[in-house]
């Protein structure tokens, strides 16, 4: 991953996790809105985040020399004879005191800051591929919230035509014109339709466990209308062909990069580096005091049995997570051929269902009520019709909530379609 992208969308993050959105409690929320504010404070951001500003802070000291290193010491002290533990009658006992200084080559500490910038460039794509992941799950619960609820209020508004239906009913036992048999089945249809209402209301309960999950107390709030679907941010053939920027893919990326600096870092070791130290040695009032310059070079002569075999290492690990970035770019792949599939499939369903299916159910259920209150038609026909569009109702809400989640997951595939705090895209 390139390391001006990082640092760019690192910064979209810190500026992301800094916005705040003081709202009403009863002003609606929007898909954008609940998104924006999972970003706000999630846990998981806060943690990939530190782990950016760590891996960020080591690069500073990456590939620097070493410290230097004091070197204080006597040589060639008496321990026997009548000299026997002075410093100054024995010409060849020095006091000595000097700096020894590590000095790796120039490419070798080049290595060595590359290989901590690639560290920090995984923690940015990681904090990436978190951040696309929190809007992914944030939205896919605000979606199927948006859709639980519709659903609950086209159910409550038929309400009033089934009890519409179980007065008549009552009714028509009380003149003699209907039996109790029919005014118990329109009983038992208000009350299955209560049903539904209170399983569609659990949905919903459950979503906004959910979304608070990710927001808070915000997800009490109540939900704007949902966005159209018909529609994603990257046209489907782009999608399919920039699978490897995606952002499950870009922790691949870095980690690659990570693999092949260490085969190089390997590598370099079989080239030696040296270091160098130089002293003063002081020695007795009867004899001059003597200075020292000596050079340590290391010789890698074994690098069969010692450097080989970690570059044979280093060099595996390179194949293994280019085979790990294969197989999960392919297996990312089928899963955007299946949500690309489902999305549209589900979009030709639900126009089906708004074009067809549901104006004729109500047409129907309008019709076959007014016909038994009209005593031309058995209640049982209504009864029936209005059981059939409640179930659409149920079958379109699941539908709709399917092709939200495919459609989510769509959305948020690429780091340049998250919501920046001004709201806009880039």
């Amino acid at each position: 991953m390139p390391r001006t992208a990082c640092v760019l969308l690192v910064g979209l993050g810190s500026c992301f996790l800094g916005a705040t959105y003081p709202v009403s409690a009863d002003e609606p929320l929007t898909l954008d809105d609940a998104v924006a504010l999972a970003q706000q404070d999630a846990p998981q951001l806060m943690a990939r985040q530190a782990a950016v500003d760590a891996a960020g802070a080591l690069v500073l000291s990456a590939g620097r020399l070493p410290d230097p290193q004091l070197v204080v010491g006597v040589d060639n002290l008496p321990v026997t004879g009548a000299d026997s533990g002075s410093f100054t009658r024995d010409f060849m006992t020095t006091r000595k005191i000097g700096v020894m200084q590590g000095l790796p080559r120039a490419g070798k500490r080049r290595l060595e800051h590359s290989r901590a910038q690639a560290e920090a460039d995984f923690a940015s794509a990681e904090l990436v591929a978190t951040r696309l992941d929190v809007a992914r799950e944030a939205a896919q619960a605000w979606m199927r919230r948006a859709t639980a609820l519709a659903a609950l209020d086209r159910l409550r508004s038929l309400e009033s035509e089934v009890a519409l239906g179980a007065a008549a009913a009552r009714g028509a036992v009380a003149s003699g014109r209907g039996s109790s048999a029919d005014a118990l089945a329109a009983e038992a249809a208000v009350a299955r339709l209560r049903n539904r209402q209170l399983q569609m209301q659990g949905e919903a309960r459950q979503a906004q466990a959910e979304l608070a999950r990710w927001i808070g107390e915000q997800a009490q709030r109540p939900p704007a209308p949902v966005p159209s679907l018909d529609q994603l941010p990257t046209p489907a053939e782009t999608l399919l062909t920039t699978t490897h920027l995606h952002g499950t893919i870009l922790p691949f990326d870095a980690k690659l990069a990570e693999a092949r600096t260490d085969v190089a870092l390997a590598r370099a070791e079989r080239r030696p580096d040296w270091s160098t130290e130089i002293s003063f040695a002081k020695r007795g009032p009867d004899f001059s005091d003597m200075a020292s310059l000596q050079f340590t070079i290391e010789l890698p002569i074994f690098a069969r049995m010692r450097q080989n075999p970690v570059i044979a290492a280093r060099s595996a690990d390179v194949r293994r997570i280019e085979a790990e970035r294969q197989a999960e770019i392919r297996m990312h792949g089928a899963e955007l051929h299946e949500m690309l599939i489902s999305w549209q499939q589900l979009g030709e369903q639900l126009a089906q269902y708004e074009q067809e299916l549901l104006p004729l159910a109500r047409e129907r259920s309008q019709v076959s009520l007014a016909a038994y209150r009209a005593g031309r038609a058995d209640l049982r026909l209504s009864l029936d019709a209005f059981e059939d569009e409640v179930n659409l109702f149920i079958d379109q809400a699941t539908l709709q909530n399917e092709r939200g989640q495919a459609w989510a997951f769509l959305r948020y595939l690429e780091p340049q379609h998250v919501r920046t705090p001004g709201g806009d895209r880039s």
